[in-house]
């Protein structure tokens, strides 16, 4: 397919041109929309987004942005202006040809990150679908790291983390959910409190780490490193003091975190997951044959399973974050060491765990609807433990 556009200007003007169409629009929305946390764009279709309020059409959510359909021009034209951060690229056919073109046949999806949109970074995937149309997915994330201290997290963990040196640290939840911001925010406390190496392995970089009392590697999957095993491996030799890895999805990288902690390196690993104990099954169940040894060591090396959400407002206007928190010690330890998961599901769901061994967000969940800030109906999505919750809210 032959392209072809002008360079974009700098200038925000909302319109529907193949030049700038995408561009003002996107500006536009970050700019006076701070709920907004994902932007979809497919060919042929109006641009969409996802925040507080639901999954709405863009213009829908602001009048100023115009109702248009989005064309494959629109897209290539608006990755050649913007994301590249170049003078801008006079020939957006070799763009495309040369760039754009080889990774989708290479792979079907390409991500990258843009900085310099003030208070707002985009993460990019680009991909093909329905028979080789375009898709661009925009995940929006901070700019700036949150200090640790200032997360909405349970104070208890705040201070584990902040002390943590060594050992494993597990960060789970749904996509969307604010765990690499909570990642992010562990690591630049460490940078700045402690000097040592902290190497990252993530698909993609979502936000840089500058150095300040460490030494900051990140490598990126597809470009860096071929695969998180990979780059997990590689990472062993580089002296670290602090690994995080974005995903576990091989026994390589699972068995590194588990065996890493115990050796002297602070661990860090973002995943999906909905409870903290099936996090740590997860984590588990692709070591194989294994399992049955690592399980012992992962009772010895693991700090805690943090298993967090974002919760929308009743406004729309912002997302509240609420966490649930497994620490490793007491009854906890005993749990894992046996292979005890029911057990341990057990007590979690039957309150018999100490504040020491287990923190549920249903407390801050129940306290957040009764302040107003969140409906029940919200709350309840959101939750690993739907009866408890109820439980909590009949209570007031």
């Amino acid at each position: 397919m032959t392209l072809a556009c002008h360079p974009a200007h700098a200038d925000v003007t909302l319109t529907t041109d193949v030049r700038q169409g995408i561009a003002s629009s996107v500006r536009h929305a970050l700019l006076f929309a701070h709920s907004i946390t994902d932007i979809m764009i497919h060919e042929g279709r109006t641009m969409m987004a996802k925040s507080a309020k639901g999954t709405r059409p863009l213009h829908a959510l602001f009048p100023a942005i115009p109702d248009f359909v989005v064309t494959r021009e629109h897209i290539v034209c608006y990755l050649a202006g913007y994301v590249e951060g170049e003078a801008r690229h006079e020939n957006v056919q070799s763009y495309w040809d040369t760039k754009l073109r080889p990774i989708l046949e290479a792979r079907r999806t390409a991500n990258f990150r843009l900085d310099g949109l003030g208070q707002h970074a985009l993460r990019y995937t680009l991909f093909l679908h329905a028979g080789g149309q375009l898709g661009l997915a925009m995940r929006i994330t901070p700019a700036a790291i949150t200090p640790l201290n200032q997360l909405a997290l349970p104070m208890q963990l705040r201070a584990t983390l902040a002390e943590a040196t060594s050992g494993f640290i597990a960060i789970t939840g749904p996509t969307g959910a604010g765990k690499t911001a909570t990642a992010m925010s562990i690591l630049d406390h460490h940078n700045r409190t402690h000097s040592g190496h902290i190497v990252t392995i993530e698909d993609p970089v979502e936000l840089k780490l500058a150095p300040h009392l460490c030494m900051v590697t990140q490598r990126e999957v597809g470009y860096d490193v071929t695969s998180f095993a990979d780059g997990m491996r590689d990472s062993l030799r580089m002296s670290p003091d602090v690994m995080l890895t974005s995903e576990i999805r091989d026994s390589e990288t699972a068995e590194v975190v588990i065996q890493g902690g115990e050796s002297g390196s602070l661990m860090l690993a973002t995943m999906h997951g909905r409870t903290t104990t099936g996090t740590l099954r997860k984590i588990l169940s692709y070591t194989g044959n294994n399992a049955v040894v690592l399980r012992s060591v992962l009772a010895g090396s693991l700090i805690g399973v943090v298993r967090q959400a974002l919760v929308p407002s009743v406004k729309g206007d912002r997302y509240l974050l609420a966490a649930d928190v497994l620490f490793n010690t007491g009854r906890v330890t005993q749990f894992i060491e046996s292979g005890d998961w029911i057990g341990l599901e057990a007590a979690i769901r039957e309150d018999k765990l100490g504040a020491s061994e287990f923190i549920s967000m249903n407390a801050r969940l129940a306290d957040l609807v009764r302040q107003g800030e969140v409906d029940a109906a919200a709350a309840m999505r959101e939750t690993s433990d739907m009866p408890g919750l109820k439980r909590k809210l009949q209570q007031r």
